[in-house]
């Protein structure tokens, strides 16, 4: 294997992570991997005290998914975009899937456990539960509510499926429309997005829409904006690095998790969450692109943006089953339920680590590396030639992508 097989070109290097063969960019990508794994951490502590109750810690952890759209817009294209303009639309669709599908299928194995087991669903006929498990394992979102009982949600298996569903759908929209898609063009979509999103988010006083089946149209504008404004900030905006300091990443990290925080109600809400979704998160991801960070921080943020799309996609079924735990064990002993909080959170994160090193990663990569041998074979695979270095740890880390 020659050492052109073995590191990604330069314009592979939104794929994989190698911390001793990384260029400025590379660093710059890495704080934007370990801001959407505080994001990921930040919406599973917000589910943790819905499920197992005490004080809502972070109200607006929702806002997260805004977050993780334009993350995924600006990461997208950086990988993406060159290729799609040259018509390689099919490796494209292919690598999404791989990167996305693995771990919806373990969410909705996990969240089927717990549908089935649920006193909710006594009584529901077979065909009624194969149809949760079908929508789930595909991702699609379910159009009637109470399909189960106790969920209003498109996605009432695993509830995170939602946004991954509206993910899988702009990422689809995006690659058939990126080779056409001239900069006026990109700039009239990211507006008209903007402008049906603060339209619902003044409806709903927020921008918690798309989840439920009451507002699920609304969703498509949600995911719009935030994406192919991500997509416009890659393609104008060329990251110059800022001096050295050590508590960037620190700094980025809390002022992310205050937009989670800061509680606001009624209009101020709609006002508050669009300003968060407008202007503060595109701050923060345009000064994370700028800051370079050390060998030290880099494997941290790694690790980070490694787990934090596995944590995100299984959080909600494993609170769920220790939810359950929690009853049982009420009669016997008193816990606070901040520890269940803690516990829960630090379980999911343990759960999501392991399960991407013994199933998402080694699956992943072989499915790649057959790919790349088919396009091989076929002769079409001059641009993905050396995606998926082999190596330690840090070589399979990937970049921010939802």
């Amino acid at each position: 294997m020659t050492q052109r097989d073995r590191f990604p070109r330069k314009d592979n290097l939104s794929d994989r992570v190698d911390l001793q063969h990384s260029d400025a960019k590379q660093q710059h990508f890495l704080l934007l991997d370990g801001l959407r794994g505080v994001a990921a951490v930040a919406v599973a502590t917000s589910h943790a005290c819905i499920v197992f109750g005490g004080t809502q810690l972070l109200p607006k952890a929702t806002l997260a998914v805004d977050f993780f759209f334009l993350l995924s817009g600006i990461v997208v294209a950086h990988a993406y975009e060159r290729k799609l303009k040259q018509g390689q639309i099919r490796e494209y669709f292919e690598r999404r899937l791989i990167r996305l599908y693995p771990m919806i299928l373990v969410g909705a194995l996990l969240g089927m456990s717990v549908v089935i087991t649920s006193p909710a669903t006594r009584g529901l006929p077979a065909s009624t539960l194969t149809y949760l498990g079908l929508t789930a394992a595909l991702c699609l979102p379910i159009f009637r509510a109470n399909v189960y009982p106790v969920s209003h949600s498109i996605a009432p298996v695993n509830l995170p499926s939602w946004s991954l569903f509206f993910e899988i759908f702009v990422n689809a929209v995006y690659g058939l429309v990126a080779k056409h898609l001239t900069s006026p063009r990109l700039v009239a979509i990211s507006l008209t997005a903007f402008v049906v999103e603060a339209i619902g988010v003044f409806k709903f006083n927020g921008v918690n829409f798309g989840v439920y089946v009451e507002n699920f149209e609304w969703g498509f504008a949600r995911v719009f904006f935030p994406f192919f404004a991500g997509v416009l900030i890659n393609r104008v905006f060329t990251p110059r690095p800022l001096p050295a300091f050590a508590m960037a990443p620190l700094m980025l990290a809390i002022a992310l998790v205050a937009t989670f925080y800061v509680p606001t109600s009624g209009v101020w809400n709609a006002v508050s969450e669009m300003i968060a979704v407008a202007i503060i998160y595109p701050c923060v991801i345009l000064i994370a692109m700028r800051v370079t960070v050390s060998s030290g921080q880099g494997h941290v943020l790694a690790w980070l943006g490694a787990v934090s799309y596995p944590v995100y996609a299984i959080h909600v079924p494993l609170f769920l089953w220790l939810a359950r735990l929690q009853r049982v064990s009420a009669s016997r002993f008193q816990v606070s339920p901040y520890c269940w909080i803690v516990v829960s959170v630090v379980f999911s994160i343990v759960c999501a680590w392991i399960i991407l090193k013994i199933y998402d990663l080694p699956l992943r990569e072989k499915l790649a590396t057959r790919m790349k041998r088919r396009s091989r074979a076929s002769g079409a695979c001059a641009g993905w030639r050396g995606v998926i270095p082999k190596g330690g740890a840090t070589h399979r880390y990937q970049l921010a992508k939802v």
